[in-house]
């Protein structure tokens, strides 16, 4: 019977020596010092902002916050991040260990019927010294890994404010727009009542009557499509929830205004991107990574040295221990294709890092400029629905009274819907270019977070 026993064979590492590759230091990325209209005082605090907070809907408060915790595409960004770390739990000191335990027990025998029990056993166990920093810099890969899932999630989590937010608004829209049919369809039926009571005083034709209710027609026409959107709008807030519908459509239904921007909206200046947008800084660790994964292709050029030992027990008790040195020499050239093809990703990565900031000073200027001539459209809008208003109902008391025709009254209530639905649409539009500025300038995406989530400075 053969017996043996294990051990780990101690390693003990070198030197340390410097890692071969290049340290990531930022690029340069030359900005104006100011966005177009913009000021040059610096936002700092963005990432905490809770900005839905300023459209001044406690509903949209309530439903944010809610679902901040719950939607299926934040849960599955956290997802990303656990898997981020267990790759970092791989790197470092893990990568450079190996070993393994073996053992087998049981009875061997002859032709003749001879048996005997027999057990064996064996340990084995290596060390990769980090000569060339190949570990290393796969530790700092696998880190800017870890921060760029941190940073994606911020990105899910503010692309979720903002089809939230942008949901509800159209929703009350909707919402707005059908209720102001409603009054114009009670309006028209007026008017065609009031035709009908002037045909059989002989002061109204049969034309009259006919144009007076098509105008309700029409209005009723339009009724059904604006109460279909607004329930639409609704179900998607529902899914951005990660909830049923029928609770959400009831709070819904019971009405409220438009949400509309509350305050204004400060930009920033273009430098402040690169520290509030999340995808902008989930671009930079990709840059990061991609530099470091140039040194891993780099140290495999390199000799490397692995300290391994083994000891076994058994009808010959054995054991190893030494150094074994590797020299890439006849697979060189595709180590080398390997390092070159690691420079030309770092390469791509930076030109997608670059485009990012780029992409992201164009939507804040595009967002704060939309922001900016909607709030005039609105002022404007809502004095042109004042002045149709009057001239609506000067128009129906002059009628009533036989100064006017009804084609006046008819064109008279025709502008006046329209301006109202206009109205309407362009506090849609502000608030709507308001959530894109507050995205754009990169608010809110950490407000809320788990600690754990969050990517380590």
């Amino acid at each position: 019977m053969k017996r043996t026993f294990t051990i780990a064979v101690p390693a003990v590492m070198l030197a340390s020596c410097a890692a071969v590759g290049p340290d990531y230091v930022r690029p340069e990325m030359p900005l104006p010092t100011q966005f177009v209209n913009g000021s040059n005082a610096a936002l700092t605090e963005a990432a905490t902002e809770r900005w839905w907070g300023g459209l001044g809907d406690p509903l949209l408060d309530e439903l944010a916050d809610r679902g901040l915790s719950q939607n299926l595409d934040i849960r599955t960004a956290q997802s990303r991040i656990r898997q981020a770390e267990a790759a970092l739990r791989r790197t470092g000191m893990p990568s450079q260990i190996r070993g393994d335990l073996t053992a087998q027990a049981g009875r061997e025998g002859d032709g003749d019927g001879n048996a005997d029990d027999v057990s064996s056993g064996a340990a084995d166990a290596a060390f990769v010294f980090d000569l060339a920093g190949g570990a290393r810099r796969g530790r700092e890969v696998a880190t800017a890994g870890l921060a760029a899932a941190g940073f994606d999630a911020g990105t899910v989590r503010l692309a979720y404010l903002a089809d939230l937010a942008d949901a509800y608004v159209d929703a009350r829209y909707f919402q707005n727009a059908a209720w102001i049919t409603r009054k114009a369809i009670e309006s028209r039926r007026a008017a065609l009542d009031l035709v009908t009571r002037q045909i059989e005083a002989g002061s109204a034709t049969a034309l009259d009557e006919a144009q007076a209710r098509a105008l309700l027609r029409s209005a009723e026409a339009a009724l059904p499509t604006l109460q279909s959107n607004f329930e639409a709008s609704v179900f998607r807030i529902a899914t951005l929830l990660a909830e049923p519908a029928a609770p959400i459509l009831d709070r819904m239904t019971q009405g409220a205004g438009q949400p509309t921007p509350k305050r204004g909206s400060a930009t920033g200046t273009p430098a402040d991107l690169l520290r509030n947008r999340p995808d902008i800084r989930a671009a930079e660790q990709d840059l990061v990574a991609a530099t470091a994964a140039i040194g891993v292709a780099e140290a495999d050029l390199h000799p490397s040295l692995t300290l391994s030992g083994s000891v076994g027990a058994g009808d010959d008790d054995d054991w190893f221990f030494g150094p074994t040195l590797r020299l890439p020499v006849l697979n060189r050239g595709v180590l080398t294709a390997r390092r070159d093809e690691a420079v030309a990703r770092a390469s791509e990565a930076e030109l997608v890092w670059r485009g990012a900031v780029l992409g992201a000073v164009e939507e804040v200027q595009v967002a704060a400029s939309a922001t900016r001539y909607w709030r005039r459209q609105v002022a404007a809008q809502r004095a042109a629905t004042e002045a149709n208003d009057e001239v609506r109902d000067l128009t129906t008391q002059a009628y009533e009274g036989g100064e006017t025709v009804l084609t006046d009254v008819l064109d008279a209530e025709r502008r006046s819907l329209d301006n109202r639905l206009a109205l309407a649409a362009s506090l849609r539009e502000l608030s709507k270019s308001w959530i894109q500025l507050q995205v754009a300038t990169g608010r809110g995406w950490s407000y809320g977070a788990p600690l754990a989530d969050l990517p380590q400075e």
